[in-house]
């Protein structure tokens, strides 16, 4: 079976959940099936500039097809006319506009699409939100296959997006609370539409003291990794550690990893690593006291389950329907809805020991339950010889 899989940025240096669930999925997949990416140029979601070359390349043993966009994003015109389309009437050509606004703009990667889906069993189509995949879906000419990674903001209100959840013939969510978000916006009762997920591999060793030795550091940390972005509730998160360190002459450190987006203030108690290699990460996770998840929204969360996989606890943003769905689950983590609780909580897991190795002990059988890779592509092999069998 020949499979396309499309997503608006692809590379081994590309931070992003949706992106490292692409990735791995991808490199799983090509042991099953020809699997070639279609992706654009662009390493960078806020200007979507062309810094990759265009044409073939293999990353890992996958195919991959670059296409170059055709303009940059001006993100504060861009942000402008959002606050304007999410609080006016507007017409479909306004959303189109706005499409065409957020991009990544690219034609040529379109064109591929109409001109050789034909060759391909299975399309894939990797969030529902870019213009890749509103422009590109309509183009398929085979079963298509849409992992949304949805979250609850305003742009999945916007009436264009009808048109990607009609076109899908398969519909894959990350969590149950992410279907039952899509479910309530779209029909989709007619579609198949498991919760299937992401794999999460658990570490074989553990050096739980290495980052802090590596680093010289006398005191207990928290950490957070990914795209370090106030969109991403580390503005929010910054401010109630800083609180918290001013109150308890005892707080730990903050260490934070991935990608900055985003000014911290200078202080030493807030480590930035800048980009780490796997080992590295899981380093700092394993010695950690807990994983903080500031986001308000989230279709997985793979820092969380990553955490869980290092065993350490959560601490997570209860206005994510996804993070708490996850804590209550696994019995992993805990939610915090202001800065007293996320004090309160905050002080739990540094002192209650024994809470905090049972937290950790469930968050470790809750991946391993449900986020093994084995299982996760058992059940994307299933579902892609049931969309197409030959």
């Amino acid at each position: 079976m020949k499979i396309g899989i499309v997503i608006q940025r692809y590379g081994l240096d590309v931070i992003g959940g949706s992106e490292f669930l692409c990735r791995h999925l991808a490199e799983h997949l090509t042991k099953h099936f020809q699997i070639d990416v279609l992706t654009t140029c662009s390493k960078d979601y806020i200007t979507w500039n062309n810094e990759y070359s265009p044409g073939r390349s293999r990353i890992n043993g996958v195919t991959v097809i670059r296409f170059k966009n055709a303009k940059t994003r001006n993100l504060e015109e861009f942000n402008k006319f959002s606050d304007w389309i999410y609080r006016n009437a507007h017409t479909k050509e306004d959303e189109l506009r706005w499409l065409e606004n957020q991009g990544p703009v690219c034609p040529d990667l379109i064109n591929y699409i109409k001109q050789e889906s034909k060759n391909y069993q299975l399309m894939i189509f990797f969030t529902y939100l870019y213009y890749p995949t509103y422009y590109g879906i309509k183009e398929c000419e085979c079963k298509v296959m849409l992992i949304p990674t949805a979250h609850d903001e305003p742009a999945i209100k916007l009436s264009i997006y009808k048109e990607v959840i009609s076109k899908a013939n398969a519909i894959i969510f990350n969590t149950p609370a992410e279907k039952t978000l899509v479910q309530n916006l779209f029909d989709i009762d007619s579609k198949i539409s498991p919760v299937i997920g992401v794999g999460v591999r658990i570490p074989s060793h553990l050096r739980r003291g290495a980052f802090k030795k590596k680093n010289g550091l006398d005191k207990d940390y928290l950490c957070f990794g990914g795209r370090i972005d106030a969109g991403k509730g580390c503005q929010e998160m910054i401010e109630f550690y800083l609180r918290y360190r001013g109150k308890h002459p005892d707080y730990p450190l903050l260490v934070l990893f991935g990608r900055l987006e985003m000014p911290l203030p200078p202080v030493d108690d807030i480590i930035y690593t800048g980009f780490i290699s796997e080992q590295e990460k899981i380093e700092i996770l394993a010695g950690a006291r807990a994983v903080i998840v500031p986001s308000a929204y989230e279709s997985l969360s793979l820092i969380l389950l990553e955490g869980f996989s290092c065993g350490i606890p959560a601490l997570v943003n209860a206005s994510s329907p996804v993070l708490t769905e996850h804590c209550v689950h696994s019995n992993g983590g805990l939610f915090y809805s202001n800065y007293e609780e996320f004090e309160k909580l905050l002080d739990l897991l540094l002192h209650e020991y024994q809470l905090r190795n049972i937290l950790a002990r469930n968050g470790l059988r809750y991946v391993r339950s449900r986020y093994s890779w084995s299982k996760v592509i058992n059940e994307y092999l299933g579902l892609m010889h049931q969309l197409s069998p030959r």
